[in-house]
């Protein structure tokens, strides 16, 4: 008992003494770093600000690393003044360590042999070009260690010539490296016409006037190299001059000049990985190692990227074993005249469809059948003209009555006073009519969605191209991290085949989503009876397109499971009374109904119409002219004259057509007992569609800002995975699962808010009414119908 005391006792004395009595912190070891810069350039804050973070960070747990201003020499851009300078820190005592910050510089310190105090140069263009020390993968020589890039040159015009064929270039380089580096233009020069390529190596200073006008007409693209003296304005004039010659250009040394217009480069952004190499070797310098020994290759990844729009403008079309790899930028038409939005789209439809087009001339057509029928019941006039010839015996043995020659005309006419048949007719026609132009206006709703349906898919498989570019981008990230990773020794390469591989699989990922693009891109052009391919821009669509059930008020009078059943309640009524096939069928119903009275007074009813016809004998000749007895004086007979009329009243009656009658009423009610069957079905099938569309809406808008919130969460889990990674961290599969999640999430986000438009669309297709036809009246007046209706179940007062 007393042992555990003093055990006791003692550990408390001890965590006291520990807390009370701190212990001084040791101090770590001062390193002083110089560099050397080739001169000014208005980027070189930003830069060194990102090299000296990644330095500190690396190595703050061993040393107290400094920067000195004093010892940061910014040079004039010639090799005497980069001599200068880095002939005064290497002499100066109190630094421990130099950065050759630029070409020149670097360019420098490797040709000088053995130095003094370590020096790192990271920015050797190429040392197998430059013939710089090289022995079993470092420089060899002591106190030297650079970042070299093998066979970076000839890589790069390779990769040109994937885009583009050419045999004469022009390489645009600044002036300054030109004049330090005089062997730059003979050995570049040198190297590609191995490969059959003319180069002519143009210098810029501080203007690009001159440059332009070395390029002889016989250059076929320019490659652009480092230009760190001529300004923005300048370099933007650059890219524009090129373009308007329709001269291709690539960047060798700044990605970034892509998005500035240049066509396309095939280098990566090595900044952070030459950073992280550098601040690497200066951790393994300063913790004892000889410059001269560490190893001095570094693998860069290379990624082709195009600017499509300056292809486009100068009449580049790449292959497409070269898109397909490639990062694209403005790959989508922006110059296009022709633009359309949701509500565009959906007029042009209605205008231009030809469904639409054709069944509209069907119902004009139809128009004419009820013409047709209202004709029977007005006077039917007939004119008849007649010219006959007869053999001459027969006409004179005739007796008068029918002359050899003879022209006559009549005019008839017969007018209905009454006929069932012909009545039923006309109603029947109407009735039809009736049928066919709710059928015009079931089409006209179907095309409605379908267009506006078509619209959106194609804004869907655009946002979902997005999003693959976006995932190819962070897969392009990975990997040079991966590469990062390996080149530190914290992965081997398998890590690196693994980002390739992924990198592969989505690139045939994306075109694959860019053909289901371009397919749904053709589905509504077929819509719009445009051709097929005809390419056009897209505006987004936002709520304010549906601004009627999105609407703070609708959007409050469904906001819990009351006034929701309410509102399903009046949505099924609204869609009911405006539905174009249950119209459809009662105009079938009002038809079949017609038919079945008619068949019942055809019993009973007869036909009754008057008739009269006039005729005359305009001219006869030859032999019958005259009767021929020879006694008109003696006996004088009664002659006709040459003009005749009738006027008679008809009544048909069909007495008996051998059952007919019977089979025809027996028909006609079993075909509208059909009807009448077929009209409740539908109609349940109405409320089923209304109902079911109406639950997805809901569901769907519900769902738009969960699907943001977890999209949101995965792109902050990826962001802090990635970092993790980059530092090593955690290993490639959380990376990948991370990537995962935020790809699907991202697509998921998407698909919300799409599947809540498209299920809105099918909302108002289902009711019969949609928003883009309704004026600022009828919109008030469907939510005054609305508000009444919650009234009736004492909830619109409730919620004011």
């Amino acid at each position: 008992m007393n042992y555990r005391r003093y055990i006791s006792l003692f550990t408390t004395l001890l965590i006291i003494t520990c807390l009370g009595f701190p212990q001084t912190p040791e101090k770590l070891p001062v390193k002083r770093i110089g560099m050397v810069l080739d001169g000014y350039y208005e980027l070189n804050e930003q830069y060194l600000s990102f090299w000296l973070n990644e330095i500190l960070e690396l190595t703050r747990a061993d040393f107290d690393v400094q920067f000195p201003e004093d010892k940061r020499i910014v040079a004039d851009w010639t090799a005497k003044g980069v001599e200068a300078g880095m002939n005064r820190l290497l002499a100066d005592p109190e630094v421990d360590l130099i950065i050759a910050m630029g070409v020149i510089a670097s360019h420098d310190v490797a040709t000088r042999g053995s130095l003094p105090k370590p020096v790192i140069a990271p920015w050797i263009l190429d040392a197998g070009l430059m013939g710089f020390p090289y022995k079993d993968g470092t420089s060899g020589v002591k106190n030297l260690n650079y970042v070299n890039m093998p066979e970076r040159t000839i890589r790069e015009v390779q990769a040109f010539l994937e885009v583009i064929e050419f045999r004469k270039a022009a390489y645009l380089f600044d002036t300054s490296y030109l004049k330090a580096i005089p062997e730059i233009r003979t050995r570049g020069t040198n190297l590609v016409k191995k490969i059959g390529i003319d180069l002519q190596v143009i210098g810029v200073g501080k203007s690009i006037d001159f440059a332009l006008a070395q390029l002889s007409p016989e250059i076929e693209v320019v490659i652009l190299g480092p230009l760190f003296q001529i300004p923005r304005t300048d370099s933007a004039r650059l890219i524009d001059e090129l373009i308007k010659r329709k001269l291709p250009s690539f960047a060798s040394f700044d990605v970034n000049d892509v998005d500035r217009g240049i066509m396309a480069s095939v280098i990566a952004d090595v900044s952070q990985q030459v950073a992280r190499r550098v601040a690497l070797n200066i951790q393994r310098i300063l913790l004892g190692e000889e410059p001269g020994s560490i190893p001095v290759d570094i693998s860069i990844g290379e990624q082709l990227k195009i600017n499509m729009a300056t292809a486009r403008a100068i009449g580049v079309y790449p292959a497409w074993r070269v898109l397909i790899k490639a990062e694209l930028l403005n790959e989508e038409l922006t110059d296009l005249e022709r633009k359309l939005s949701l509500n565009s789209a959906v007029q042009e439809a209605i205008e231009m469809n030809l469904e639409l087009a054709a069944r509209e001339r069907f119902v004009s057509a139809g128009a004419q059948d009820v013409r047709q029928a209202r004709s029977q019941l007005l006077p039917q006039i007939d004119l008849l003209g007649t010219g006959i010839v007869i053999d001459k015996d027969r006409a004179e043995a005739s007796f008068g009555s029918q002359a050899q020659r003879t022209l006559s005309g009549s005019v008839s006419a017969t007018q209905v006073i009454y006929s069932e048949p012909v009545w039923a007719n006309l109603s029947i026609q109407k009735s039809l009519q009736k049928s066919r132009e709710w059928d015009f206006e079931q089409l006209r709703l179907d095309i409605t969605l379908a267009a506006s349906s078509a619209y959106l898919n194609v804004l869907r498989a655009k946002t979902f191209e997005k999003i693959q570019r976006d995932n190819l981008k962070r897969i392009r990230t990975n990997l040079e991290i991966a590469r990062v990773r390996e080149t530190t020794g914290m992965a081997g390469p398998a890590e690196v085949y693994r980002w390739e591989s992924a990198l592969a699989t989505n690139q045939k990922a994306s075109m694959e989503v860019s053909t289901q693009r371009m397919l749904a891109e053709i589905e509504l052009n077929r819509l719009l009876h445009r051709p097929l391919d005809e390419p056009f821009i897209t505006l987004e669509v936002g709520m304010g397109n549906l601004a009627l059930y999105t609407s703070e008020e609708v959007l409050r009078l469904t906001g819990n499971i009351r006034s929701m059943d309410v509102f399903r309640k009046f949505m099924v009524e609204e869609g009911l009374n405006a539905s174009p096939e249950l119209e459809m069928l009662n105009a079938a119903i009002e038809t079949q109904e017609r038919i079945l009275r008619s068949a019942s007074y055809s019993s009973w009813l007869p036909t009754l119409a008057l008739q009269g016809e006039v005729s005359h004998i305009f001219a006869k000749g030859g032999a019958g002219t005259s009767s021929g007895f020879g006694l008109s004086q003696s006996f004088p007979f009664p002659e006709m004259d040459n003009t005749s009329w009738n006027i008679g009243l008809s009544l048909f009656f069909p007495l008996f057509k051998g059952g007919e009658k019977l089979v025809v009423r027996t028909k006609a009610q079993k075909e509208l007992d059909y009807l009448n069957f077929q009209k409740q079905a539908i109609t349940e099938r109405i409320e089923q569609r209304i109902l079911s569309a109406i639950y997805l809406t809901g569901s769907s808008y519900v769902g738009i800002e969960q699907a943001r919130d977890a999209a949101d969460a995965a792109n902050k889990s990826l962001e802090i995975v990635q970092n993790a990674y980059s530092q090593g961290a955690v290993s490639i599969l959380s990376l990948l699962d991370a990537q995962t999640a935020a790809f699907n999430a991202d697509q998921a986000a998407a698909n919300a808010v799409y599947d809540f438009l498209l299920d809105l669309l099918e909302m108002e297709r289902s009711t019969g009414r949609f928003e883009f036809f309704m004026d600022n009246e009828e919109r008030q007046a469907l939510l005054e119908r609305m508000r009444a209706f919650y009234k009736k179940y004492g909830i619109y007062e409730e919620r004011q």
